[in-house]
């Protein structure tokens, strides 16, 4: 169960989809480097990011923001350790990292010499649920 700030919002949180977990990690993937969206962002009220905030990060703008930031970095460093020395998911590990960076699809695909579309089926796909497994055990186990 992901416990978030309040009643109503734990109650839609535990019965969203696998789905919507991988859109909203994606989201804030895309948008690591706007701390106010990461903010704004339906993880950021996670019961862990909360606490998270309150303890480490409640002396800084939009804590909530920042604190989502690190466990998100976390987990992509968590990810990409895994992935990098794996022959077969070296390209979401690829995917991963530059996406991180703030790299668009476009460049992305024009880096692996690949469709974006191939990308975005293939390795986006991979690299997202990768992450999204890793936030959500992360965020469970707090």
């Amino acid at each position: 169960m992901v416990i978030i700030g309040n009643v109503r919002n734990r109650e839609r949180l535990d019965t969203d989809s696998r789905g919507d977990w991988l859109q909203r990690v994606e989201y804030a993937l895309r948008n690591l480097g706007d701390r106010s969206k990461l903010n704004a962002s339906p993880l950021a009220k996670l019961h862990y990011v909360e606490k998270l905030s309150a303890e480490q990060y409640n002396s800084h703008l939009l804590p909530r923001g920042l604190a989502l930031h690190n466990i998100l970095v976390s987990c992509v460093e968590r990810v990409s350790t895994e992935l990098s020395n794996e022959p077969a998911l070296t390209k979401a590990y690829t995917y991963l990292k530059l996406i991180s960076s703030g790299v668009t699809c476009r460049e992305i695909s024009r880096q692996l010499g690949l469709s974006r579309e191939h990308i975005s089926r293939v390795y986006r796909k991979k690299a997202i649920e990768l992450v999204t497994e890793e936030f959500l055990s992360t965020v469970n186990s707090k």
